[in-house]
């Protein structure tokens, strides 16, 4: 069914604001989960919206800063949301590195942002490269030549500034994130092929068999997703390789974050910068396509391209079971 952005827009936020969210906290959980919607990232989009207000019960913690210098700050969210968490402290991240070049922030104990991709972007915004990272929570991926759940799918958000459009990349270290078999159960449809392996260690399409699922680029996939389990485990006294049981939702486990920010401006003149960037993007947009393809998509730009189609048309089309458990929530 085709629903008005706004109307979407204005029962997230209410949903919201009922569960005692501040108007600031609401707002920024809103346009988080409703831009993963728009970009067509379904499974970081509006039905996942529901667990996070089951999780949350607008949880109030004392963040505890046990860590901070000029260009470092570790922080204990105590179960606290790792979308406000982490906006919060980018923001002061981007200072730091306007002074200092660089500015990393820990993050440990935080229920889990949506996509490190938003974090990332908002640091482009502010001129500035950001590298996002956080664990998976319970295990997902296999080892190559292995079938068990080892590490979670601990995605990247990368956001890079550009002269037009600045590059925004978004991806899991699995070959597809754990969300899809959420979304196929929901949807009621079929895995993709040679992605998710049963309990046997087979390859398997049904999301009812689904168990783990391999990294993406085989060894070189699961060597990323290793060091973030690392980076956001034991580097900051998390435990690691959780172990889902039947029935558990990987999502529930409190996650490990990363943010580190980078100032081009102290190594670089930032308009050239930019502008070489963006010169590299267009390089590679008009270089040679493969027969049958019509065009180079840069990382981050389908989900631009949705975002934009979404806006014109000012609607989002959600399935009716989805819409339901929505405004159930209100």
């Amino acid at each position: 069914m085709k629903i008005k952005i706004n109307i979407i827009k204005k029962l997230l936020f209410d949903i919201l604001k009922k569960n005692n969210f501040s108007k600031e906290d609401a707002q920024i959980i809103t346009d988080e989960y409703l831009e993963g919607e728009l970009q067509g990232k379904h499974s970081h989009g509006l039905m996942a919206f529901p667990s996070l207000i089951n999780k949350s019960n607008n949880q109030k913690t004392n963040i505890e800063i046990k860590k901070q210098t000029n260009s470092y700050i570790f922080i204990d969210a105590k179960g606290g949301l790792g979308n406000l968490v982490g906006q919060k402290y980018t923001k002061e991240a981007i200072k730091m590195a306007n002074k200092n070049g660089v500015a990393v922030v820990f993050i440990k104990n935080m229920i889990s942002w949506l996509r490190p991709a938003t974090i990332a972007q908002q640091i482009a915004e502010n001129n500035m490269i950001g590298l996002v990272i956080n664990s998976g929570g319970k295990s997902a991926v296999a080892p190559p030549n292995g079938f068990q759940s080892m590490i979670g799918t601990n995605p990247i958000g990368i956001g890079i500034p550009a002269k037009d459009k600045n590059v925004i990349i978004d991806m899991a270290t699995s070959k597809r994130a754990w969300g899809e078999v959420r979304k196929a159960l929901a949807h009621e449809t079929l895995l993709p092929s040679e992605t998710y392996l049963n309990k046997k260690g087979e390859f398997t399409n049904n999301p009812n068999q689904a168990d783990s699922v391999v990294p993406f680029g085989d060894y070189k996939g699961f060597s990323l997703g290793m060091f973030i389990e690392i980076m956001c485990g034991s580097f900051i006294g998390m435990p690691m390789s959780l172990q889902p049981t039947d029935g558990d939702n990987y999502r529930t486990a409190l996650r490990g974050a990363m943010i580190l920010v980078l100032n081009p401006a102290f190594s670089a003149n930032l308009n050239n910068f930019k502008n070489d960037n963006q010169q590299l993007v267009n390089k590679i947009k008009k270089s040679k396509k493969r027969k049958g393809f019509k065009v180079i998509l840069i990382p981050g730009e389908r989900g631009l391209n949705n975002k934009k189609k979404n806006l014109k048309n000012g609607y989002l089309s959600i399935s009716a079971k989805l819409w339901k458990t929505l405004k159930e929530l209100d």
